[in-house]
Protein backbone atom coordinates (compact mmCIF):
# COMPACT_ATOMS: atom_id res chain seq x y z
CA UNK A 1 0.00 0.00 0.00
CA UNK A 2 1.31 3.59 -1.22
CA UNK A 3 1.14 6.64 1.10
CA UNK A 4 0.16 9.58 -0.01
CA UNK A 5 3.44 11.85 -0.08
CA UNK A 6 2.62 15.77 0.17
CA UNK A 7 6.37 17.27 -1.57
CA UNK A 8 7.89 20.26 -0.34
CA UNK A 9 6.90 22.40 -3.39
CA UNK A 10 2.90 21.72 -2.53
CA UNK A 11 3.42 22.42 1.41
CA UNK A 12 5.07 25.67 0.09
CA UNK A 13 2.31 26.33 -2.27
CA UNK A 14 -0.74 25.55 0.64
CA UNK A 15 1.95 27.82 3.17
CA UNK A 16 1.46 30.57 0.70
CA UNK A 17 -2.15 30.45 0.03
CA UNK A 18 -3.32 30.12 3.50
CA UNK A 19 -0.57 33.53 4.30
CA UNK A 20 -2.74 35.28 1.80
CA UNK A 21 -5.76 34.64 2.68
CA UNK A 22 -5.18 35.52 6.44
CA UNK A 23 -3.52 38.85 5.08
CA UNK A 24 -6.23 39.65 2.82
CA UNK A 25 -9.21 38.75 4.96
CA UNK A 26 -9.88 41.96 6.85
CA UNK A 27 -9.32 44.33 3.72
CA UNK A 28 -11.76 42.03 1.85
CA UNK A 29 -13.97 42.04 4.56
CA UNK A 30 -13.86 45.96 5.10
CA UNK A 31 -14.46 46.32 0.92
CA UNK A 32 -17.94 44.12 1.45
CA UNK A 33 -18.87 46.41 4.10
CA UNK A 34 -18.26 49.50 2.04
CA UNK A 35 -19.71 47.98 -0.80
CA UNK A 36 -22.79 50.04 -2.84
CA UNK A 37 -25.23 48.31 -1.28
CA UNK A 38 -24.42 49.86 2.13
CA UNK A 39 -25.69 47.54 5.30
CA UNK A 40 -26.89 50.27 7.81
CA UNK A 41 -24.84 50.81 10.48
CA UNK A 42 -27.64 51.72 12.80
CA UNK A 43 -31.49 50.89 12.58
CA UNK A 44 -34.09 52.85 14.47
CA UNK A 45 -37.73 52.54 15.29
CA UNK A 46 -39.62 55.17 16.63
CA UNK A 47 -43.58 54.69 18.44
CA UNK A 48 -45.37 57.42 20.28
CA UNK A 49 -46.68 55.74 23.62
CA UNK A 50 -49.00 59.23 24.83
CA UNK A 51 -46.01 61.54 26.40
CA UNK A 52 -43.17 58.72 25.95
CA UNK A 53 -41.51 57.78 22.47
CA UNK A 54 -40.46 54.07 22.62
CA UNK A 55 -36.87 54.71 20.79
CA UNK A 56 -35.72 51.39 19.65
CA UNK A 57 -32.19 51.00 18.16
CA UNK A 58 -29.58 48.28 16.82
CA UNK A 59 -26.32 49.50 16.42
CA UNK A 60 -23.88 47.40 14.34
CA UNK A 61 -20.30 49.19 15.43
CA UNK A 62 -18.79 51.93 17.92
CA UNK A 63 -20.11 55.17 16.10
CA UNK A 64 -19.92 58.60 17.04
CA UNK A 65 -22.82 61.18 15.21
CA UNK A 66 -25.07 63.95 15.21
CA UNK A 67 -28.11 63.10 15.21
CA UNK A 68 -31.22 65.41 14.54
CA UNK A 69 -34.52 65.23 16.06
CA UNK A 70 -37.81 66.76 14.54
CA UNK A 71 -41.52 67.32 15.65
CA UNK A 72 -43.84 67.65 12.51
CA UNK A 73 -47.40 68.16 12.43
CA UNK A 74 -49.85 66.68 9.99
CA UNK A 75 -51.32 69.65 6.90
CA UNK A 76 -53.57 67.32 5.50
CA UNK A 77 -50.75 66.68 1.94
CA UNK A 78 -48.08 65.98 3.94
CA UNK A 79 -45.52 66.73 7.19
CA UNK A 80 -44.38 70.02 8.47
CA UNK A 81 -41.16 70.36 10.89
CA UNK A 82 -42.55 72.35 13.54
CA UNK A 83 -39.80 71.76 16.34
CA UNK A 84 -36.73 70.31 16.16
CA UNK A 85 -33.23 69.80 18.23
CA UNK A 86 -30.24 68.09 17.50
CA UNK A 87 -26.64 66.94 19.49
CA UNK A 88 -23.88 64.27 19.05
CA UNK A 89 -23.51 60.78 20.46
CA UNK A 90 -21.29 57.77 20.83
CA UNK A 91 -23.33 54.86 20.00
CA UNK A 92 -22.11 51.25 20.86
CA UNK A 93 -23.74 47.87 20.20
CA UNK A 94 -24.44 46.87 23.97
CA UNK A 95 -26.54 49.83 24.13
CA UNK A 96 -29.46 48.27 21.52
CA UNK A 97 -32.62 47.60 22.64
CA UNK A 98 -35.83 49.59 23.42
CA UNK A 99 -35.67 53.22 25.68
CA UNK A 100 -38.47 55.06 26.72
CA UNK A 101 -38.11 58.87 27.21
CA UNK A 102 -40.21 61.74 27.59
CA UNK A 103 -41.26 63.29 24.53
CA UNK A 104 -39.43 66.55 25.80
CA UNK A 105 -36.45 64.77 26.22
CA UNK A 106 -36.23 62.90 22.94
CA UNK A 107 -36.96 65.79 21.27
CA UNK A 108 -34.81 68.71 22.88
CA UNK A 109 -37.45 70.34 24.68
CA UNK A 110 -40.25 70.82 21.75
CA UNK A 111 -43.90 70.61 22.97
CA UNK A 112 -45.97 68.23 21.95
CA UNK A 113 -48.47 69.32 19.98
CA UNK A 114 -52.16 68.33 20.01
CA UNK A 115 -53.08 67.38 17.02
CA UNK A 116 -51.58 64.94 14.52
CA UNK A 117 -48.24 64.62 14.78
CA UNK A 118 -45.21 62.51 14.61
CA UNK A 119 -41.10 62.45 15.55
CA UNK A 120 -38.39 61.74 13.23
CA UNK A 121 -34.18 61.40 13.37
CA UNK A 122 -32.06 61.32 11.20
CA UNK A 123 -27.65 60.69 11.50
CA UNK A 124 -24.72 61.54 10.13
CA UNK A 125 -22.41 58.86 11.75
CA UNK A 126 -18.68 58.26 11.45
CA UNK A 127 -17.01 54.78 12.63
CA UNK A 128 -13.45 54.09 14.47
CA UNK A 129 -11.93 54.13 10.64
CA UNK A 130 -13.37 57.74 9.85
CA UNK A 131 -16.04 56.75 7.49
CA UNK A 132 -18.78 59.16 7.33
CA UNK A 133 -22.68 57.89 6.53
CA UNK A 134 -25.89 59.22 6.59
CA UNK A 135 -29.16 57.38 8.04
CA UNK A 136 -32.68 58.23 8.44
CA UNK A 137 -34.66 59.69 8.81
CA UNK A 138 -36.39 57.49 10.83
CA UNK A 139 -40.49 58.21 11.65
CA UNK A 140 -42.82 57.34 13.76
CA UNK A 141 -46.24 56.69 12.34
CA UNK A 142 -48.57 59.75 13.10
CA UNK A 143 -50.92 60.39 15.67
CA UNK A 144 -53.94 62.07 16.99
CA UNK A 145 -52.27 63.89 19.65
CA UNK A 146 -52.22 63.33 23.13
Amino acid sequence: MTRPDVSNRTLGVMLIVSWLALLLFQPLTEAWDDRPSQRPWIDVSLQLDGDHVLYTRMIKRVLRGDWTARVQISTGEGWRTVCDDSGAWTYRPETSGTLSMTFDRFTGGCPQPSGAHRVCVDYVMEDLRGRRRIFGPFCSEGTGGS
